[in-house]
This record gives structure tokens, sequence and C-alpha cells, in this order.
């Protein structure tokens, strides 16, 4: 049996993944989200550290780790001055920000909501 935070990590981590690995070779990536190759090489780390957290069966402080960053750079892209040293850095779009936001909050919530549910196999 998996917990919650096990099923999500191992989800995201592989969406990060293969956004990442995609965003190596284009700008523009499931035709909407844009990237650049530190946007892309920052994905496939937290792709790749998902994936074995949720394999470890120790996700919980990867998915708050997570939250809070997505959420953060999600958020910080819509505030005046700052928004435009994400996109520079980033090239982070509205519609990745709020990829971000929403992915940050799912991170957190089942973190804190989650804490000892399992997912169990239907037989």
């Amino acid at each position: 049996m998996r917990k919650a935070t096990d099923v999500f990590a191992i989800l995201i981590g592989a969406f990060l993944l293969i956004e990442g690995i995609l965003g190596l070779t284009s700008d523009v990536v499931f035709g909407v989200l844009t990237t650049n190759r530190t946007h892309a090489i920052i994905h496939i780390v937290l792709g790749l550290v998902g994936l074995l957290a949720g394999w470890k069966r120790s996700a919980r402080g990867f998915c708050i780790f997570l939250g809070i960053l997505l959420l953060a750079v999600g958020v910080l892209r819509f505030v005046p001055g700052v928004g435009e040293i994400i996109v520079a850095i980033l090239n982070v779009n509205i519609a990745v920000a709020w990829v971000n936001i929403a992915i940050g909050a799912v991170a957190l919530l089942v973190s804190l909501a989650g804490r000892n549910s399992e997912i169990r196999k239907q037989a």
C-alpha cells in the first residue's frame, strides 16, 4: 500500500521529467507551457527526485518542498518587478504560472491531508 503522497510524487515526477526532457529541445512544451534550458533542467531534477521519493515511499517532504517551490514561482510571476525576473530566468508564461500554482497547491494539500492515508489495490 502506498501513501497518497507517494503516488502523487510518482505521477508528478513522471510529468516533470517528461516536460523537462521535452523542454531541452523546444521553448514551448505541450503547445502552451514555455520553458528554457534552466527551467527544463530544474524540472528533470525535480522529476527524478519525485520518482525516487515515491518509489522509496517517503515522498511527504518532497511534496511539501515542491508545493512551496511551485506556489512561490507561480505567485511571484504575477508580482510586478519580480515577475519580469522570473520570466528572464525561467521563461515562465502565464499558463506555466497557473500550472505551478495548481500543482503546488495540490502537492501541499496531499502532503497535509494525506499524512497517513494509503492507496489500496482493489482486487
